[in-house]
């Protein structure tokens, strides 16, 4: 159980690895377009398909995003996964109302969290293995979740 400040990108994006890592069953994702988290990474798309092949009754893996051109256009991989592992993958866009919040999360299994408190600067708290220090992001990231938005689709409709 620890908590941890984190100051730079490279702190940064060894935290986004660790969460990762440790997400067994339930991955939570707000972020304003997911571009920091570089989920298309192999090494982190990997670490997310392991998760949802595991197919286990309580895999979860849900993506709250406010500007999801980045996913559309560079997330090639992610949108593989959505369109394979749907519905227990989902990438829903927020509302318009939400694009004033400012930070991100990454909440694994209610237990391990990665918070940046702004998304332009890589000041960051880790936690790992503490549920009770996660609780506050947890409810943060359901009451966002319970805002609505539109789900994002791995199909293109038209003609």
């Amino acid at each position: 159980m620890s908590s941890r400040l984190i100051t730079t990108w490279t702190e940064y994006d060894g935290a986004v690895e660790e969460i990762l890592a440790l997400s067994a069953s339930t991955l939570q994702i707000f972020d304003e377009d997911l571009s920091t988290l570089k989920l298309e990474r192999p090494e982190r798309i990997e670490a997310l398909r392991r998760q949802l092949s595991a197919r286990q009754d309580n895999t979860r893996i849900t993506i709250i995003v406010q500007k999801p051109d980045f996913v559309r256009q560079y997330s090639p991989q992610l949108m593989n996964l959505l369109a394979v592992y749907a519905p227990t993958l989902t990438i829903i866009h927020s509302p318009a109302h939400l694009d004033t919040l400012k930070d991100s999360m990454l909440i694994a299994d209610g237990r391990h969290a990665l918070v940046r408190f702004h998304r332009d600067h890589a000041r960051s708290r880790a936690i790992v293995g503490d549920e009770q220090e996660c609780a506050p992001y947890q409810l943060r990231f359901d009451e966002i979740l319970g805002e609505g938005g539109d789900p994002l689709s791995a199909t293109t409709l038209g003609l």
